[in-house]
């Protein structure tokens, strides 16, 4: 029933990361919070475990092969994950387990709101506030910030990046996914997990058990992303992030 249950919620989590390139810990640490019992700091760390192998390397591989990958930001991406992320876990585990627990709610919040926007309707890259090698550094320090929050919560950045690739540099919404997949392949959290690691904050056992269903169902999210609405997928998920953000802030402020 465990191996079986940790099997559902990995193909759960796996869906997500195909269908919207994100890297799934906004789903996975709540998870291990109220199912499992983790506390935050445990289930950051176990969340950021599961996403160190290329878990997403299916999913991106049916990105690239329909022509929604620009490697070239997706790797700026990747390193900007990697320096950000051990900052985000450094701050993580010298935080009080009830603090973090908080701020992780408020950041479930934030998501959602940054998901649920209007579509910007960008069709063109001309549209982009940055252009040039500005725009490449404007990305590297995007993908920095969400590094950061990456590893302060033991999500995989994406669910910050997506948007920020369409918002800010006039990505096109299935481009941007595609892209966001590329930084989740290497192991950018690397630095962050070593900070929860040495801190003795991961589950092992469940975060293996786990990684198959991610990675199967990586495979079927990305094939869904090319059948639904991106937007609509988009703003029921966000719903979801917000309902548990708030329910994350009401009961830990409630203990």
């Amino acid at each position: 029933m465990h191996f079986a249950f940790l099997l559902v919620v990995g193909l759960v989590v796996g869906i997500l990361v195909g269908l919207m390139g994100i890297g799934g810990g906004v789903v996975l640490v709540p998870a291990f919070v109220y199912l499992f019992g983790m506390n935050q700091h445990l289930a950051q760390g176990t969340s950021l475990f599961i996403l160190l192998p290329p878990l997403g390397l299916g999913a991106l591989l049916r990105y690239r092969k329909r022509g929604d990958v620009d490697l070239l930001a997706g790797l700026l991406c990747a390193a900007g994950f990697l320096a950000g992320g051990y900052w985000g876990g450094f701050l993580a585990v010298h935080m009080r387990s009830q603090i973090l627990e908080i701020l992780f709610g408020f950041f479930m919040i934030l998501t959602a709101g940054i998901l649920f926007r209007k579509n910007s309707g960008v069709k063109s890259r001309k549209n982009s506030t940055f252009d040039g090698w500005y725009k490449l550094a404007g990305i590297f320090l995007a993908a920095c910030f969400a590094g950061v929050l990456s590893g302060l919560f033991g999500v995989g950045g994406g669910v910050l990046l997506v948007p920020l690739l369409v918002l800010l540099f006039a990505f096109e919404e299935h481009k941007a996914q595609g892209t966001s997949l590329v930084a989740l392949v290497p192991p950018t959290g690397l630095l962050a997990f070593l900070a929860y690691y040495h801190a003795h904050e991961v589950n092992f056992e469940a975060g293996l058990l786990i990684m198959p269903g991610v990675f199967f169902g990586g495979l079927v999210g990305s094939d869904m992303a090319e059948k639904f609405s991106a937007e609509r997928m988009r703003r029921i998920f966000a719903i979801f992030v917000l309902v548990l953000g708030i329910a994350a802030v009401i009961s830990t402020w409630a203990k």
